[in-house]
């Protein structure tokens, strides 16, 4: 095992692509995307798909090394301060196979 930091993103799907490019632009190639993501937050409560698949909520969980972070988060925060959205870092440890 080795020690990662873990980044969830929760996004509307609208923002998706834009997230891939900018993960891409900094050399992050890996993670995982949880579709039809509800709860509530600073626009109320959101089901999973009340407003259709476009402004569903999504979740990229993304895993990367320490010296990563700071871009990671340089490179999302512009993402959520435009449309909002969550982002949480915590410590994990990966298993590699």
């Amino acid at each position: 095992m080795i020690g990662v930091k873990r980044i969830e993103l929760v996004v509307e799907s609208i923002e998706k692509d834009e997230v891939i490019q900018q993960l891409e632009s900094i050399n992050i190639r890996s993670y995982t995307i949880y579709h039809h993501v509800g709860g509530r937050g600073e626009r109320g409560l959101r089901d999973g798909s009340a407003f259709g698949e476009k402004f569903e909520n999504i979740t990229f969980v993304i895993a990367c090394a320490e010296n990563q972070l700071k871009s990671v988060i340089e490179t999302l925060r512009p993402i959520l301060k435009r449309y909002g959205g969550m982002c949480l870092i915590s410590d994990a440890k990966w298993v590699l196979h």
